[in-house]
């Protein structure tokens, strides 16, 4: 497993790891899905046939990351469904991720996710992109 849960008093967040910052996006939306969700080994198996692309912007990566986890917050508060990354990628020029993916059926709520914060935000594209991000519950 890419990513982990990191203890907090109030929150809960999540580290990540990957071998690019396309993968670093992807994983990090599927730790959302794990933490806030559940398990997340049949979202793939189980979606619709129609696929989505999500196309989000940002300033700098710190935006970048919380406005896609935020986006994604979005689409199951008010679509009822996942969106579930298939590709992502980090375009930095003007500094954007475009995201294509399937939608799955949401199977109940481990636990109430409000949004992706800045506090304690750490996120970094070399020598190995890391994620550190916490989630306001």
């Amino acid at each position: 497993m890419p990513w982990k849960e990191i203890e907090h008093t109030a929150d809960v967040g999540f580290e990540v790891k990957a071998a690019s910052l396309d993968d670093l996006f992807l994983e990090a939306a599927l730790a959302l899905y794990a933490l806030g969700y559940g398990e997340t080994e049949e979202l793939r198996e189980n979606y619709e046939k129609r696929k989505e692309i999500l196309q989000i912007e940002g300033i700098d990566l710190e935006e970048l990351v919380v406005s896609w986890l935020n986006e994604l917050i979005f689409i199951v508060e008010t679509r009822n469904i996942l969106f579930v990354p298939t590709t992502v990628h980090v375009i930095a020029e003007p500094l954007h991720i475009t995201a294509e993916g399937v939608l799955s059926e949401r199977h109940g709520i481990r636990l109430p996710v409000k949004s992706a914060t800045y506090g304690g935000l750490v996120i970094r594209r070399s020598p190995d992109p890391f994620l550190r991000i916490f989630l306001d519950v």
